[in-house]
């Protein structure tokens, strides 16, 4: 379930059953768009005063019918208001916390792509739910990273400060280091490390935070995301972990699907480079080679690939890419190193 799932069964249970609204389209998701809004303050849904020629079903598509609900700054009969919206909100949808106590450590390159993962974030928290979901902790981090973030979205110095004040109980800390594999468990709140890793020795860095809530008394699991038993191949990006969180806990996608969803066609092409390996075969002689076949693209449909990052990737490892057919003639042969030369066995 997503915010605009619970605002159209809110407007159902009130014999609405289409909406208009006079502000800018910026998703292509509208009634998502005018949940946020609502749960925002921005705006709440009043009875239509005046017939409209269009509308947006509460399914979300551009129908050609008068709307039973106006979204915006109303003047007529209150349908739905925020608090109403966010009352029923509050217990179906989780917290995502971005944790920046280690802002410090990083370069100004990192500051910079930090700024950008944490707006890119907040994208993803509309995408499902509303600005308060995303939380921003750390004493250190300066105005200047937190100015692409809504004035609703809620900043603290530390973690503890939050989950204290809030009262939150069930707690998972995203870590790829820790030892139980996340598999779409339910929490009030997931903790992501406001880390980006292009420089230094920023590796165990997730795992202190849990040190920190520890010393804190704060109870919560530590999880790691991983596809088909590794991390590599996993986005870390800010935004992507949050996103794969919340197609898993919200829209009930399993993990791998998720990862594949988000995943970078640079990220699958890691993992790729990984994989091919162990497929490979060798073929030995004056000029010994390995190959793989065409066909065995096929294997990665849960890696997000085109044929030519298969290709690219075989390129990169000096591994020859053969038609099955020629494959399986080649992989007859026996170098015979008396007459120097191949034989068919």
């Amino acid at each position: 379930m997503r915010l605009k799932d619970l605002l159209a069964d809110l407007l159902r249970e009130k014999g609405i059953e289409r909406i208009y609204t006079p502000i800018r389209m910026e998703s292509r998701d509208p009634i998502q768009q005018i949940a946020v809004h609502v749960a925002n303050g921005k705006i709440n849904i009043c009875k239509a005063e005046k017939e409209t020629r269009f509308s947006y079903s509460l399914d979300g598509k551009f129908v050609d019918k008068p709307a039973d609900a106006f979204a915006g700054n109303c003047k007529g009969e209150m349908i739905l208001s925020r608090e109403e919206l966010v009352e029923k909100a509050e217990v179906n949808f989780p917290y995502i916390i971005v944790d920046c106590s280690f802002f410090d450590l990083h370069s100004e390159k990192e500051k910079s792509r930090l700024k950008v993962q944490l707006k890119a974030t907040l994208g993803v928290i509309r995408d499902f739910m509303w600005d308060a979901k995303l939380v921003v902790t750390g004493k250190s981090i300066p105005s200047s990273i937190l100015s692409n973030l809504s004035p609703n979205t809620l900043l603290y110095s530390s973690i503890a400060d939050f989950i204290k004040e809030n009262s939150v109980k069930n707690i998972i800390l995203l870590d790829p280091s820790a030892e139980k594999v996340f598999t779409g468990e339910k929490a009030e709140c997931y903790i992501i490390g406001g880390i980006v890793d292009k420089s230094g020795d920023k590796k165990g860095l997730t795992g202190r935070i849990g040190e920190m809530l520890r010393r804190e008394g704060i109870k919560f699991e530590s999880m790691r995301i991983e596809l088909r038993g590794d991390v590599v191949g996993v986005p870390d990006r800010i935004n992507a972990v949050a996103e794969m969180v919340l197609l898993s806990v919200l829209d009930g996608l399993a993990v791998e699907e998720t990862i594949k969803k988000v995943q970078s066609p640079l990220v699958a092409r890691w993992r790729l480079k990984k994989e091919l390996p162990k497929i490979s075969k060798r073929v030995d002689g004056r000029k010994a080679f390995r190959f793989v076949k065409k066909s065995d693209f096929r294997q990665f449909n849960w890696l997000n690939i085109a044929f030519k990052d298969f290709l690219e990737v075989s390129r990169q490892l000096g591994f020859l890419v053969l038609s099955d057919d020629l494959s399986a003639e080649i992989e007859k042969l026996d170098f015979d190193p008396v007459k120097r030369r191949y034989i068919f066995r």
